[in-house]
């Protein structure tokens, strides 16, 4: 559903959503790299300037998101390094 999602953001030119609904499919999936790769995305694109209220809204949920997967990514790996 989150790659649909992008996939239709993109489409209507809408980048910044599009980069945090493709963090959430990498979320889904548990891949937390990827989906922090692709929230900064968000974030670096966010600021180069928003545009409208709505942008502000989503760089505030991407900012946010990007905090809570940066602590799930610490988590996995500290998970991984206690598994022989």
């Amino acid at each position: 559903a989150w790659q649909l999602l992008a996939a239709a953001a993109r489409a209507q030119g809408q980048g910044l959503r599009a980069l945090r609904a493709e963090g959430e499919a990498r979320v889904a999936v548990l891949d937390y790299a990827g989906a922090l790769d692709r929230l900064r995305a968000g974030q670096t694109l966010a600021a180069q300037g928003l545009r409208t209220p709505a942008e502000q809204i989503e760089a505030a949920i991407i900012d946010s998101r990007a905090r809570q997967v940066q602590a799930q990514l610490r988590e996995q790996l500290a998970n991984a390094k206690d598994k022989p």
